[in-house]
This record gives structure tokens, sequence and C-alpha cells, in this order.
């Protein structure tokens, strides 16, 4: 409800675009924990609920943007908007979407909140930066992978909790363990995410599928494949990856489920979910620090999930 009612902060003509924009069927996990991390902290108030806004406009708007560099055609089972409108108006409604935000944030009485937005927005920007400056890089190592997934994914999931926190006057050592536990959860769920996009089915991901190695990114299941392979064979594999055949990329996926990569993507994935499980073990106890911690399972059940029906398929 307080998402759908930006639509009247924006000019009249737009009304249209971003009701559609504002109104997909996203899993609004930023917004969630916003509200989870306020609720574990000493409760939610209005203040939360516009950070909850604040935190999913800016995600938006990336998205908005993505799919414009993806060239992506759904998200969530829609239309998205530059196959909707073009181009050239979906980068300006991401880009409406980034000043309304900004705009919230500076309404604070406080502008540690505004300052701590702007900062995580300039992050995730400059992480999609860097991914883009490396696609067709197979020298990308892992640990430059994960930098740029905690800079895309990790910041905003970092803030939203920390913020979620600082709002409620939370100790130091409180709002740090939940920034900690966000940016873990973060890296988890883009690895997740990551995973969805060479091994999900288009029907059940809601989105275009294989966007990240037709555009050249390479992500950890790509990496973890030329890792294992044999010098002789690399560069093959290398050019395997980018020139984007339908058989080649066929072959590529039946490489990927058959020499452990399946397993040590699980593995990453539930390293960082175990370090955010970690991050909560000093808060209070009560059912919205339960919750925080409920997600941890979930995302980790559905990682083997997704990784087991790949295997079978």
């Amino acid at each position: 409800m307080a998402l759908a009612q930006q639509v009247n902060s924006f000019d009249l003509r737009l009304g249209d675009q971003i009701r559609y924009i504002l109104g997909g069927t996203g899993k609004r996990l930023r917004p969630s924990l916003a509200l989870l991390s306020g609720g574990a902290t000493g409760g939610i108030r209005e203040e939360h609920i516009t950070l909850a806004v604040i935190v999913e406009l800016i995600h938006i708007a990336t998205l908005v943007h993505d799919d414009v560099l993806d060239e992506a055609e759904l998200r969530h089972q829609i239309q998205t908007s530059n196959h909707r409108w073009g181009n050239e108006i979906s980068v300006l409604l991401g880009d409406c979407l980034f000043a309304h935000a900004l705009r919230l944030a500076a309404g604070y009485p406080t502008t540690e909140v505004c300052r701590r937005v702007s900062e995580a927005t300039n992050t995730v920007c400059s992480g999609e930066i860097v991914q883009t400056q490396r696609r067709f890089d197979a020298d990308l190592s892992l640990d430059q992978y994960l930098d740029i997934i905690n800079m895309k994914t990790g910041a905003l999931f970092a803030v939203s909790c920390e913020l979620g926190a600082v709002l409620n006057g939370a100790p130091p050592a409180v709002v740090k363990s939940m920034y900690e536990y966000g940016a873990n959860l973060g890296i988890a769920y883009q690895i997740y995410d990551d995973c969805v996009d060479i091994f999900g089915q288009e029907r059940q991901a809601g989105k275009s599928l294989g966007t990240d190695m037709k555009k050249g990114k390479l992500t950890l299941p790509l990496l973890l494949l030329l890792q294992h392979a044999e010098p002789s064979s690399r560069q093959e594999l290398r050019a395997m990856i980018f020139r984007n055949d339908q058989q080649e990329q066929q072959r590529l996926l039946r490489l990927v489920l058959g020499n452990g990569v399946v397993t040590e993507s699980l593995a990453a994935i539930d390293k960082y979910v175990t370090r955010a499980r970690e991050n909560l073990s000093g808060l209070p106890t009560n059912v919205y620090g339960n919750t925080l911690g409920s997600l941890t399972e979930y995302l980790s059940g559905q990682s083997r999930l997704l990784l087991r029906e790949a295997v079978a398929a």
C-alpha cells in the first residue's frame, strides 16, 4: 500500500508507467528486511515503513536499468518496461525512482539515513559498472566476483537491515550485526540468483534466463567450471561461454552439472547463509528476529531444491 501510494508523488503524465513498474510481483526482500530489522531491534514505526519504501524504490530502479542493459523481456512474469516502452523511457523512469527515493530519505530528522542510503545507492551502481567493465573477461577471479555481488546486492540488503536498527537507536554492536547479516544474506541470495540464471526454468523463474551468459557476465558456476578445467581445454571453454550458441550452451550446462560445480555452488551459498545466521546470535529473541533466521533457512532450502532439480533434469 505504501509503495503504491508513491505513484501520486510523480508527474501525473507518468502515472501509468510508474504504477506498472511499482506494481510488479517481486519478493520485496529489501523492504521486508528493513521492517524485520526494526521489529527485531525495538519495534516497527512509520519511519521504518518509509525506509522500506525507499529501499524498494532504489531496488526497482536498478532492475529497470538492468533490464535495459540485459535486453530482458520478462521480469516476474510480466513484460519489462524496456520491452514495453523502449530503452530511453525506461532509463529515465529508473532515474525518477532513484531521485524520489533520495527525496524521501532527505525527509528524516537525521541526515544519517539519507547519507547511508546515498552511499548504498552509489555502491550498487558502482558494482553494476564494475560488472559491466568485466564482461567477457574470463580472467575474473572468484574474489573479484564476490566483491562485485557484495556491491550490487549485498550493499542494499545491508543498509536495509542497518537502518532498521539505527531508527530504533540500537547500540552500535547491534547495528553492526544487522549490517553484516544483510550483507551476508545478500551475497548468498545473489549467488543463488546467479545459479537460477543457469539452472532454472524460465517459466518458474518468471524472468528471462540465460541473460548473464549472453551478456558476458561470468557468475559463480561458470567461474568454477573454468577453474576446474584442464589448462589445455580452458581456452576452448572460454570461447564456448561467450559464443552464445544454443547447442554449446547445452553442452556447457552438462559440463557444469558433471564436475562438482553444483556442490561447490551450494557450499558457497551455505557459507554466507551460516555467517548471516551467526550475525543474529546477539539479538533479543522475538518473532521478528526469528523470521530473519527463517529467511536463512528458506534460502538454503531453495538452493538445495534448485540444484537437486538441475542434476535430476
